[in-house]
């Protein structure tokens, strides 16, 4: 189990380095997003991936990669905290559930990249009309993919192992308060978000929040050589 953990801690700070190494690359080629909205916003999408160098498949790769690290980091966040509850377990299968979700979010418009984008420059009339469609259909199953996968981890997963390090204080307080801040912003805030564009725009503090949690709860982890017994809050 301790190495498990150790394994989880380390893929912990990697999901951080690999999501933010990922947007980075993907801004920096001039696409700003890994998902597009539809609509015209698809249209645009395609345009700047078209235009983009290899530093938008890198990025991408890189953030699908996160996503699996992330999936790791999981399963050693439940091996630290399993014992605080049998609740933990919700963690595990709701947080590796949650994880699959994103990934195959972020795996899908990898595909429309190297597939669609092409085909769409070079096509005309009818055939264009119909590659719109199939963007934005494609596009839309991996906006409510990617919804439903960071409310299961933003909204549920991580505010249980923010309690269990409360509890149990086998990582520094701060980290504990640190992932119900994401649950609060990125997770039940981020569940309306698309109701509002206000509720929207306050989603991003916790989606930082989330990326800076996940790294502390790595790094705490790798330092901490011995875990102290469960006490109370």
């Amino acid at each position: 189990m301790k190495s498990l953990s150790t394994v989880g801690a380390v893929a912990a700070v990697l999901t951080t380095v690999c999501f933010v190494g990922g947007i980075a690359l993907m801004v920096a080629s001039g696409v700003q997003v890994l998902i597009p909205d539809t609509g015209q916003a698809a249209i645009d999408w395609i345009k700047d991936v078209d235009e983009a160098d290899w530093m938008f498949f890198a990025g991408a790769w890189l953030v699908v990669g996160g996503g699996v690290a992330g999936l790791v980091a999981i399963g050693g966040f439940w091996c630290v905290f399993h014992e605080t509850s049998d609740l933990m377990l919700l963690g595990l299968i709701l947080g590796t559930m949650g994880m699959v979700l994103i990934t195959i979010s972020h795996l899908i418009p990898i595909a429309m990249a190297y597939e669609l984008v092409p085909e769409y420059v070079f096509a005309t009339g009818s055939t264009r009309d119909s590659l719109t469609v199939t963007t934005d259909t494609l596009a839309s199953i991996a906006l409510v993919l990617n919804y439903v996968g960071d409310v299961i981890v933003w909204g549920i997963v991580v505010p249980l192992f923010a309690w269990a390090a409360l509890t149990t204080r086998r990582v520094p307080r701060w980290i504990g308060w640190l992932g119900i801040l994401t649950a609060v912003f990125a997770g039940w805030i981020g569940a309306a978000a698309p109701a509002s564009k206000q509720l929207e725009d306050a989603t991003y503090l916790g989606f930082v929040a989330f990326f800076i949690w996940m790294a502390a709860m790595g790094i705490a982890l790798l330092l901490r050589r011995d875990l102290p017994p469960r006490s109370a809050v």
